[in-house]
């Protein structure tokens, strides 16, 4: 899939991403649940692989 962004678009998503990346750590550093631990850490690096390749675009793009 191809998605194609505005710089103003891909700033408000970069901002989006990385609140919501920030909010997570602090969700996975107080879950004391061992299965729902596990399920924060596979969505922080959902997260992180999206904003690389968010960030990978916008160097290519440039």
């Amino acid at each position: 899939m191809e998605l194609r962004l505005t710089k103003p678009e891909v700033e408000l998503l970069h901002g989006i991403l990385e609140a919501d990346l920030k909010e997570l750590l602090r969700e996975i550093a107080r879950t004391d649940t061992r299965s729902m631990r596990e399920a924060l850490l596979r969505r922080e690096e959902l997260l992180k692989g999206i904003l690389d390749r968010l960030m990978g675009a916008v160097a290519e793009a440039s």
